[in-house]
């Protein structure tokens, strides 16, 4: 977990330093069930969850004890969202892909800029997408990878620049 935290930091200081924050962009309403208005900023809470079908939030944002373990403790950066087989990662708010990135073991990341926010989807298998792509609220963005014990989870984070922010005030869920 900390060269994938490490390897998001990078990448969000990679697309800090090359990407405009786009100003003034009109944006349509989205064609699917999903009704967001305004701003990335004013929809916070309202933020469709980032994975296609019924989904379990298996782990939370924050500083956990781990199960079993006396003293330990595990820091998780976003939220880690199983799905069931199948499961696809999609876009939470209009946005461009600023980077894609290898993960371990051969799975995939996308960061979308949202002007100044960034959304971050992690255990990807595929993605069709490019650097540079626009892309929608609900669009598809891959795959989600399936774990060794055959449940696919996405790990999804949110930033405000480089500053992290906890997913679960900003979902609705």
């Amino acid at each position: 977990m900390d060269q994938l935290s490490a390897e998001i930091d990078r990448q969000i200081e990679l697309a800090l330093k090359t990407d405009e924050i786009p100003t003034g962009e009109k944006r349509e309403q989205p064609a699917q069930d999903i009704r967001l208005t305004g701003s990335f900023e004013s929809n916070r809470g309202r933020l469709p969850m980032p994975i296609t079908g019924p989904y379990l939030v298996v782990g939370e944002y924050g500083v956990h004890n781990v199960a079993g373990m006396k003293d330990v403790k595990q820091n998780n950066l976003g939220l880690d969202i199983q799905g069931n087989t199948g499961a696809q990662a999609r876009a939470v708010f209009d946005g461009t892909v600023s980077s894609i990135f290898q993960q371990g073991k051969g799975q995939i990341g996308v960061l979308i800029r949202h002007g100044s926010y960034i959304s971050v989807y992690c255990n990807l298998s595929d993605t069709r997408l490019k650097t540079g792509a626009k892309v929608k609220t609900g669009d598809a963005i891959g795959n989600i990878q399936t774990s060794e014990d055959g449940n696919p989870i996405l790990h999804f984070q949110l930033h405000k620049e480089s500053t992290r922010l906890n997913p679960s005030l900003w979902l609705k869920r």
